[in-house]
């Protein structure tokens, strides 16, 4: 007898009670523009609504065991709110900020000087070249390499006032290179 029980497909009444469970696709179709919906609701950003969207299905469909004779809407809200909680806690999320225009970059005021110093070496021969020879060694040595005016001038061989006047000379000239440039 026990066989032909299985032969004519008869069903036992726990079998009957349980909660039919519905399909990948039966839950996207029935289910997808509310979750999608009440999502949005939670403060999920609409640039990736169809991504947590996907994650709940996703999970649905892991968890489809767990469902209840409450339904499906209210398994799908315990869901949803769990993936927008998720979602707002994100690092990423509290983080990246999607904009049209990039921002200016943000160069602290050592790098600001860094690269300052760094485009002044680069443009310093250029100007040197141009100053009158005297005035160039003068401003070399002084400004430059740190020489003391009295050593600069014995170098030179010219008085310690001319020395003075020649670095400044060259640094007047230098401004006004730059100035003009």
């Amino acid at each position: 007898m026990a066989a032909s029980n299985v032969l004519t497909s008869e069903v036992t009444p726990a079998a009957a009670a349980a909660p039919r469970v519905p399909t990948a696709r039966e839950l996207v179709f029935t289910h997808g523009k509310y979750v999608w919906r009440l999502l949005r609701y939670l403060g999920v950003a609409d640039r990736d609504l169809d991504d947590v969207c996907q994650e709940v299905f996703t999970t649905a469909l892991r968890k489809i065991g767990n469902l209840t004779d409450d339904g499906v809407r209210p398994w799908l809200h315990a869901i949803c709110i769990n993936h927008a909680k998720n979602y707002r806690r994100r690092a990423s999320r509290r983080r990246e900020l999607l904009v049209e225009t990039f921002p200016e970059p943000v160069v602290s005021g050592q790098q600001e000087e860094n690269l300052d110093r760094s485009r002044a070496r680069e443009l310093l021969p250029t100007l040197l070249d141009r100053l009158e020879d005297d005035d160039r060694a003068a401003f070399v040595l002084h400004s430059i390499e740190g020489v003391p005016m009295d050593q600069v001038s014995k170098t030179l061989g010219c008085p310690l006032s001319t020395a003075y006047v020649r670095v400044q000379r060259a640094r007047k000239q230098l401004e006004k290179f730059l100035v003009n440039k």
